[in-house]
């Protein structure tokens, strides 16, 4: 891409970035949890058909697809997430969230008005790509085993792509740079709940029950020791344990003990090894206390892969439009999930991280928090990620 074209496409991006921000904010005053993004999807089919494109309904109403043919060529698939998280907002912006208790704290409606935004000027310069663009709105990103499962199982989503692409806002990142990791990036997750069975009996007397509770801590303490002691100490593993119920009052010992935890690998063989061994340990100390054990797993994010050979032509892509020093070779993966690796499990695929910290800030909150507040300018880079990487497939 020369100097003139890169201009054009900037120029192209500028001329629709109004548009885009008040998608962007009414995405986001009217934010929908996992299997509710009715309203969304019902904004997103409706601008589609104002352009005069043709999208279509999937999953209920709650996600939108649009095909673009456009010549003989490659087919590939570009993809936003829809969903909310429930979280009370406390950004104070005028667009804030009128949903009480529902908030985009994790960026999507900046992900969903990118791609808006993409398809709009993909549309416009059909002189410069070939091939077959597949556009996915999928709702359900953060309910495990998250939509895209669903968009699959549907048959929405192409398993026959030459390539699919995606991207997150990012907090770590300024606006206006790109994170690319190659390879292995975004852990898989193993969940697992622990029921431990005791005897309930009186706090003067433990000695007449067997407490369940003690069980439990004994298990979530010793659990550690398989990521500190048993896991190759060369490759990534996380083991946490994020909630515990037992009991209802101080001076009563329960008869159950319920926990719940998250694994979270880049290696199946590693996941299996340590699913193997949360059931024999917990096993173990369940039976020395003379307690009964339920564990239950279930497997919902497979690992993301970066196909090596999409990021590194894209990244030199990303390189002559942005500029060397805003395109960032990230050299860890990180450990959050994210359902497009159902994706990257059937076609070569590439998820990329979005600057979103404002100009001379250093720092914003983190995703999640109820103060998240990405700066819209990413949108512009957003976008133009999403052209790079179509015109990179469409050559």
């Amino acid at each position: 891409m020369n100097k003139s074209e890169t201009t054009e496409l900037k120029n192209l991006i500028s001329k629709i970035m109004p548009e885009v921000i008040k998608l962007r904010r009414a995405i986001h005053k009217n934010p929908e949890l996992s299997g509710q993004e009715f309203e969304t999807a019902a904004l997103i089919y409706s601008t589609l058909k104002e352009w005069g494109l043709t999208p279509k309904y999937h999953l209920n109403k709650t996600a939108v697809s649009l095909r673009i043919e456009n010549g003989k060529g490659s087919t590939f698939v570009l993809r936003a997430d829809t969903d909310a998280i429930p979280v009370q907002e406390e950004t104070g912006v005028s667009f804030a969230s009128v949903n009480k208790g529902v908030m985009h704290a994790c960026g999507h409606d900046m992900n969903t008005a990118i791609l808006l935004g993409a398809v709009k000027v993909l549309d416009k310069i059909k002189d410069k790509w070939k091939g077959t663009a597949h556009f996915l709105f999928q709702p359900s990103e953060e309910k495990e085993p998250g939509g895209a499962i669903g968009l699959i199982k549907a048959g929405v989503f192409p398993v026959k792509a030459d390539a699919v692409f995606g991207l997150h806002v990012s907090s770590e990142h300024k606006c206006g740079q790109i994170g690319i990791k190659e390879g292995c990036d975004y852990a898989g997750v193993l969940d697992f709940d622990v029921t431990v069975t005791g005897r309930g009996g009186h706090g003067a007397t433990p000695e007449k029950a067997i407490d369940p509770i003690v069980c439990a801590a004994s298990m979530i303490t010793q659990l550690q020791t398989l990521i500190s002691r048993e896991k190759p100490s060369c490759e990534p593993a996380v083991l946490t344990v994020g909630c515990i119920h037992a009991g209802t009052a101080r001076n009563i010992i329960p008869d159950t003990a319920l926990f719940k935890g998250t694994v979270r690998t880049y290696s199946d063989a590693l996941q299996n090894q340590l699913m193997k061994r949360i059931k024999e340990l917990t096993t173990a100390i369940a039976s020395a206390a003379g307690a009964k054990v339920l564990v239950t797993f279930n497997k919902s994010y497979p690992s993301g892969y970066n196909n090596l050979k999409l990021a590194k032509m894209c990244k030199d892509r990303f390189k002559t439009f942005f500029g060397q020093s805003n395109v960032i070779e990230r050299a860890a993966p990180t450990m959050y999930a994210e359902d497009f690796a159902h994706y990257q499990k059937l076609v070569p695929g590439l998820y990329i991280y979005l600057g979103a910290i404002p100009s001379g800030k250093k720092s914003i909150e983190e995703l999640h928090s109820p103060r998240f507040l990405p700066d819209e300018k990413a949108i512009e880079s957003g976008i133009a990620a999403h052209l790079l990487f179509a015109l990179t497939m469409g050559q």
